[in-house]
């Protein structure tokens, strides 16, 4: 790229333009009479309350969106805030709260025009000065915010007048304007509390308890038209997959997430409901920290990735419902992704050879929890598996509940999931990257940084893929990270809703029921 980068926010999809297609073709067509009442029944209204009933709350939740680290915790920031850039379904970068984004020099300094008259929840302006502060939060290693490592490209950030900001790098970066979408950049005001959940987003918070559920209204000052249906929200923490699947079937919940596939029969057959399924970055996987005994152990390593029967757990556990990985955070999700990257197959002979040559010898724990659907069977599967190699996995069952504070990043081997990464650099970069805080394997090696630096400079496309996939190499092979599968993501939903978009982080402000 060169020159002037700039991308606007009336970008035309393939699937939208097919949609206004067919419907001119059906204009031209049918009585006007017929197209009126038509119109009034596809048009959204405003009115009644939404509950939506989430996995994976815990009552150590908190709503500071640099201590992002669940998907409840992202939904809740989601519905109080905005980003600078959204995420589409389809994974391209649209704008949120920025007007425009471009870079005069080829991704050393990028140019954001922020959109003008918005309101925070507490009546205040939305301005340059906000966002400034809001995007230093996250460069303060003091407030260990999960953005942390991606913030250490950023060289100063200063403010162009009351609705423009220049990003100086340290070096030059293309792919820069999708940090600028990562989770955990919520705008919020200047000096204020960042727990009190002040956003410009389209609900306002009204009652939070962490781990039960989290109540709104809708923000009457919301800068996008034509948007938020809803009067009310709620979201309720429902973590046992039985007890949210029957909150919808009751008509107690109109939206669920993370349906265990198991359970997707029982939707099919119900009348007044409809399965949402998307392919996306998310992944499940076991951790190993590879600077603690045994998992120091290269070869111990390579003994559990090959112990592993990823194709059994996907067909038998997740109903295909998911695409087995290999042992690096990239699938076909990403924009530069490359389908050659090899898979450590299930393959009793090798699993044997690489722990008979690691020298190691007893019982191995896992620790494990129902942090996502099919947790817990996932890691029985991986034990049975193991245990056809001659290696002895023990499960040490923990609570959900405070499983991200207690076990995560500090057990030696455990069970856990990952998603809201929309690059390449975000996902090498976070999970991987030597001065990453939430680098949850505390594998680091020099020469693969050095890849990443070299890739956010590289202009062309070919050539930046190929860095990345020389990094993502590098993980597969060495790292301590055994990525079992990218998961469809699997939701409920009423008939009642309409204008739900598979994949769409913003459905609450785009939904409404229907009369």
């Amino acid at each position: 790229m060169t020159g002037r980068n700039h991308l606007g926010s009336q970008a035309i999809t393939r699937r939208g333009l097919l949609f206004k297609t067919a419907a001119y073709g059906l204009c031209a067509s049918v009585a006007p009479a017929l197209l009126s009442s038509i119109a009034m029944a596809d048009a959204p209204r405003r009115g009644g309350k939404l509950v939506i009933g989430v996995k994976g709350g815990s009552s150590s939740d908190t709503l500071d969106p640099a201590h992002i680290i669940s998907s409840v915790t992202a939904d809740v920031s989601y519905q109080y805030g905005n980003l600078l850039i959204d995420r589409s379904p389809g994974g391209k970068l649209q704008a949120g709260l920025a007007e425009s984004w471009e870079t005069p020099d080829g991704g050393k300094h990028w140019v954001v025009r922020l959109k003008q008259g918005v309101k925070f929840h507490n009546g205040k302006e939305f301005t340059s000065a906000d966002m400034v502060y809001s995007l230093n939060r996250h460069r303060d290693p003091a407030n260990a915010s999960g953005a942390l490592p991606l913030m250490g490209t950023i060289d100063d950030i200063k403010a162009d007048g009351p609705h423009q900001l220049t990003i100086s790098l340290k070096g030059a970066d293309v792919g820069f304007p999708y940090l600028l979408a990562y989770i955990h950049l919520v705008a919020q005001p200047e000096e204020e509390n960042p727990d009190n959940a002040d956003g410009t987003g389209p609900f306002v918070l009204d009652i939070a308890e962490p781990g039960k559920r989290y109540a709104f209204h809708r923000n009457p000052d919301y800068f996008k038209p034509d948007s938020v249906w809803f009067d009310e929200l709620e979201m309720l923490v429902i973590n046992d997959d039985t007890a949210r699947l029957s909150a919808l079937l009751s008509g107690s919940a109109h939206i669920i997430t993370e349906v265990s596939p198991s359970m997707v029969a029982r939707l099919d057959s119900a009348p007044n409901l409809n399965i949402s399924r998307f392919a996306d970055s998310k992944f499940y996987y076991f951790a190993m920290l590879v600077d603690t005994p045994p998992f120091d152990n290269a070869d111990l390593r390579l003994a559990l990735k090959y112990a592993v029967d990823r194709e059994a757990i996907v067909k038998s556990i997740y109903a295909g419902y998911g695409e087995v990985g290999a042992d690096v955070n990239i699938n076909s999700f990403y924009p530069l992704f490359s389908d050659d990257i090899p898979k450590h197959s299930y393959d009793v002979e090798k699993a044997k050879h690489h722990y008979e040559k690691s020298g190691h010898s007893g019982p191995i724990v896992l620790q494990v929890s129902d942090v996502f659907p099919g947790a817990v069977d996932m890691a029985a599967m991986f034990q049975q598996s193991a245990g056809k190699a001659g290696i002895t996995i023990e499960l040490h069952r923990e609570p959900a509940d405070g499983y991200w504070d207690n076990v995560w990043r500090k057990a030696p081997f455990c069970i856990s999931y990952w998603g809201s990464l929309i690059s390449e650099d975000q996902a090498l970069s976070l999970c991987y990257g030597s001065s990453s805080n939430i680098n949850d394997t505390h594998w680091s090696r020099p020469d693969f940084d050095k890849l990443l630096v070299e890739a956010r400079a590289e202009l062309d496309p070919q050539k930046r893929k190929s860095l990345y996939r020389d990094a993502a190499m590098m993980v597969n092979d060495d790292g301590g990270h055994i990525v079992v599968m990218f998961p469809e993501i699997i939701n409920g939903v009423s008939k009642k809703v309409k204008g739900y978009v598979d994949g769409d982080q913003r459905n609450t402000e785009h939904c409404w029921f229907e009369t």
